[in-house]
């Protein structure tokens, strides 16, 4: 059974407590911060010319953000969206992927640096309460 500080699931949300909500909501915004924005580059694809925003975040771990309109303009997103065959295991386009690690090998974009949290204390549940 789950108590009500279980930091294993959800924490109840408790307007009776302006700094914790205070707290949680700076939390958040660091986070969409960290997560969703620094570090990221645009890269263009060498194919087509569509650009999406890349983050480095280590040799193996690319993060990619495609716009609507990128999404739209990618003519093998657009291929696979109408139907045409979609390699098994692919979730996003080659051409793209490929002008990703060619702007990687030329130094036009490098591992992200200040995309870990503010403080050793960020990602641990701010409303975690120990017994």
């Amino acid at each position: 059974m789950f108590k009500q500080h279980d930091s294993r699931r959800a924490p109840t949300w408790d307007e009776t407590d302006p700094a914790r909500a205070a707290r949680l909501h700076g939390d958040t915004d660091l986070d969409r911060e960290t997560y969703t924005r620094a570090g990221f580059h645009p890269v263009e694809c060498r194919a087509c010319g569509t650009c999406v925003s890349v983050r480095k975040n280590s040799e193996k771990h690319t993060s990619i953000q495609w716009t609507a309109s990128s999404d739209r303009a990618c003519p093998v997103l657009a291929e696979w969206r109408d139907g045409g065959e979609r390699p098994q295991g692919e979730d996003t386009c080659p051409r793209m992927l490929a002008s990703i690690r060619y702007a990687y090998a030329e130094g036009l974009i490098t591992l992200a640096d200040g995309v870990d949290p503010a403080d050793a204390d960020h990602m641990v549940n701010p409303l975690y309460v120990p017994e």
